[in-house]
């Protein structure tokens, strides 16, 4: 039993929400069939509840797949990556190039698991698009295409350069499509005799640097060598998992009791700001809606906590977390 709420553009309604839990089926979605709004959502739902395709990811082409995009700038890496996983792993179903400039798709599979992987054309500035021309314009789109549609995008670096604003501009694309994300800091072969901390200094300043993305893991490798290579396909494979985790409603309302019991939630005005009830509207990525006793903003430090507790005792690994917070309608 799936339980679709209409008309909640009326922000009437929309307050009403948490009272459907009562009936105890879930999940629950919100709709506006009127505006199509929430729609999407609820197909999501209904395929998801299908036997063939239960906890399987939202995919590019088959929902037993996981679609994962290898994005980044050009030249760091990409189709060497793709190429050294298709020589580590022996059971490829199918490949199908295109041109240098195009997505190139191939399937494979990796313990039990089947992965569609996309090589990307790397993104370019918008500027270097336009000197490029048009092939080069269909290549951004195709790019960023790819991030739409993907479970997972594995943004792979330069390690001899660093961090980029083009890599930062990439990484938010793929943070703001709600798709898994593996960082992994290519050409790691030629970072030896760096000393003994390099490693972790190198982290720190992509930490830094990319602030947004403190949620996704950081692999070193080579694509050239195969050095730390297969711990790829296993790190995207994790993270796949944790981005269709979902928190069963009982046991998300206990840990908002627990978290908010030992940092209690800002009151700005009189009343005190209390959250009386959560759940999960949905997954890919994982987004909870909390109801409050009043209408308020959390500061966005509050989130973050919320966020970080919510990671660490779910174990969502490289996945974005999305909180929406809304004033329980009054009986």
């Amino acid at each position: 039993v799936i339980i679709a709420v209409n008309k909640t553009d009326d922000k009437r309604a929309r307050g009403r929400f948490v009272e459907f839990f009562q009936l105890g089926f879930e999940p629950i979605t919100e709709i506006a069939a009127e505006h199509g709004e929430g729609v999407g959502d609820l197909l999501d739902e209904v395929i998801r509840l299908f036997p063939s395709v239960r906890n399987k990811g939202r995919t590019l082409d088959d929902p037993e797949e996981t679609a994962v995009a290898i994005v980044g700038r050009p030249n760091v890496g990409k189709s060497s990556l793709l190429n050294r996983l298709l020589k580590e792993e022996r059971s490829i179903v199918s490949e199908i190039p295109g041109t240098t400039r195009d997505a190139v798709d191939a399937v494979l599979k990796w313990h039990k698991r089947t992965f569609r992987i996309v090589d990307t054309a790397g993104i370019r500035r918008p500027g270097r698009v336009a000197r490029g021309g048009q092939i080069e314009s269909i290549s951004v789109v195709l790019s960023k295409r790819a991030i739409d549609q993907a479970d997972v995008a594995v943004l792979l670096i330069d390690s001899t350069e660093g961090v980029t604003d083009q890599d930062a501009a990439i990484a938010g694309e793929a943070e703001k499509a709600g798709c898994g994300i593996v960082i992994v800091a290519n050409k790691w072969d030629l970072m030896k005799g760096q000393g003994t901390n390099f490693s972790k200094d190198f982290d720190d300043r992509l930490r830094q640097q990319l602030k947004f993305l403190d949620f996704a893991p950081i692999l070193h490798i080579s694509a050239l060598t195969g050095e730390r290579a297969p711990k790829v396909l296993e790190t995207i494979d994790k993270v796949a998992e944790a981005r269709m985790r979902r928190v069963p409603t009982a046991e998300l309302n206990r840990f908002i009791q627990t978290v908010t019991a030992a940092h209690p939630p800002a009151s700005p005005g009189k009343r005190e700001v209390r959250i009386m009830y959560a759940t999960q509207k949905s997954v890919a990525p994982p987004t909870f809606l909390l109801f409050t006793n009043v209408a308020t903003e959390f500061h966005f430090s509050y989130q973050r906590y919320l966020v970080n507790q919510l990671r660490e005792t779910f174990n969502l690994i490289g996945t974005p977390v999305r909180l929406h917070v809304r004033r329980r309608a009054r009986t």
